[in-house]
């Protein structure tokens, strides 16, 4: 886990060293018990007039227990990668959106005060594709759709192939069989630890 830890906070570190950081790091304050902006211990700093502030990352208190609780809850048949576990349990942190270099992917947030509740949120939305070998970790580019392991497509050690699918196809079917997912699932990565590599080497511009 340590091992994991580290990369995560490797990865963290170099998506928000760039010349954008500013704009990175600034997000709505939460003003509603209810909302989504960033928590009190998380704020660098005063609010301005539009309601928006600077925003730290902190170490994450999550635990094992509490992600697992989550996947039982939710119903996954298999855990989430380790590598993703480390991902929910190092730091909370907001406003990660990969770019690749024709799509961008947003990971959940991980607010300081409701860390799991993005994730929660995905798993719940999505029962249909779970139950049929598909997790959601993340969301493709403008929320066009889930991006998900397939858990049928091992890679390695706990960790498994990345597809994602247009939120058309599911919205038209409620409960798809497995083959026709196959035929909507569009490959990305081998594996969400390959997915993460790029931005672990990069300093993006």
């Amino acid at each position: 886990m340590q091992q994991n830890r580290a990369f995560i906070e490797q990865c963290l570190d170099a998506y928000f060293d760039s010349p954008h950081r500013d704009i990175l790091m600034s997000h709505p304050a939460k003003t509603e018990e209810e909302d989504y902006g960033v928590p009190v211990e998380m704020q660098d700093g005063t609010v301005d007039e539009e309601g928006w502030v600077r925003w730290r990352m902190l170490p994450s208190t999550v635990t094992e227990d509490q992600i697992r609780e989550l996947e039982q809850s939710c119903e996954l048949p298999v855990p989430i990668p380790p590598l993703y576990r480390a991902f929910l349990s190092t730091r909370y942190v907001l406003n990660v959106y990969l770019r690749y270099d024709d799509f961008v992917i947003g990971l959940p947030n991980l607010p300081s005060d409701r860390p799991l509740e993005d994730l929660h949120g995905l798993w719940s939305a999505w029962k249909p594709l779970i139950s049929k070998g598909y997790v959601p970790f993340a969301t493709y580019e403008d929320d066009a759709g889930p991006v998900c392991w397939d858990i049928r497509n091992p890679h390695g050690d706990e960790d498994y192939a990345v597809v994602w699918f247009d939120h058309e196809f599911l919205v038209n079917d409620e409960s798809p069989s497995r083959e026709q997912l196959e035929g909507w699932a569009k490959p990305l990565f081998t594996s969400f630890r390959d997915m993460l590599i790029p931005l672990a080497s990069s300093h993006h511009s």
